[in-house]
């Protein structure tokens, strides 16, 4: 009876495995960067936040978000302020 079962376990396994919201963004493959790296950069900023305010308005619980994205975000977010105080 396993053995009927196991097609019908993978089917179901597979159906799950769609592609994900973020699928057509590579987030996961930015790398991490500090709030420094964003201050010396600002023209990266804003690109940075685009794809926090995704995460942000998506159903993705914050724990199962990568953490680059949750580091890249908060650095972006910290150096976008820095900026706006020294103008």
């Amino acid at each position: 009876m396993s053995m009927r079962a196991a097609p019908l376990t993978i089917m179901l396994l597979l159906a799950g495995c769609g592609a994900s919201e973020f699928s057509d963004v590579a987030e996961t493959d930015m790398p991490a960067r500090t709030w420094r790296y964003y201050t010396a950069h600002p023209a990266e900023i804003e690109p940075v936040q685009k794809i926090c305010r995704r995460w942000a308005g998506s159903n993705t619980p914050a724990s199962a978000q990568p953490a680059v994205v949750t580091t890249n975000c908060r650095a972006a977010a910290f150096a976008k302020s820095q900026l706006q105080l020294t103008r």
